[in-house]
């Protein structure tokens, strides 16, 4: 019995810049894909359905913070997924990201022990 692909589009959504990377079901691992910058949402839209159309994704996920479900940005995300949703008839997943950021930090942390140069780049 083999399993049935599903391509996933990961979405790390930020006021400046969005995060992307694709996925499937089968080997469950994410690969980041690219940085898009976040200039409005009609453009930000029409680069993602390019890279939808490119991959065959079946579902979108998208980070989202329940802790601090009232912040700004989150806002932000609900109004980019309402968007994205007008665009195109995927399944829009939120994937909670609380504590990711502290994660990566940790890791950073530990880099920089290893000899990692502090700056890096976001792009």
């Amino acid at each position: 019995m083999t399993d049935k692909l599903i391509n996933y589009l990961a979405i790390d959504y930020g006021e400046k810049r969005i995060g992307l990377a694709v996925g499937n079901s089968v080997n469950r691992i994410a690969t980041p894909l690219k940085t898009i910058s976040n200039l409005s949402p009609e453009i930000t839209c029409k680069e993602i359905l390019s890279e939808i159309e490119e991959w065959s994704i079946h579902r979108i996920i998208i980070g989202k913070s329940e802790i601090y479900s009232e912040q700004r940005i989150n806002k932000k995300i609900d109004q980019f997924r309402n968007i994205l949703k007008k665009n195109q008839n995927l399944d829009i997943i939120f994937y909670n990201e609380d504590y990711t950021s502290n994660a990566a930090q940790a890791i950073l942390a530990l880099q920089r022990k290893s000899g990692r140069k502090k700056k890096v780049n976001k792009e």
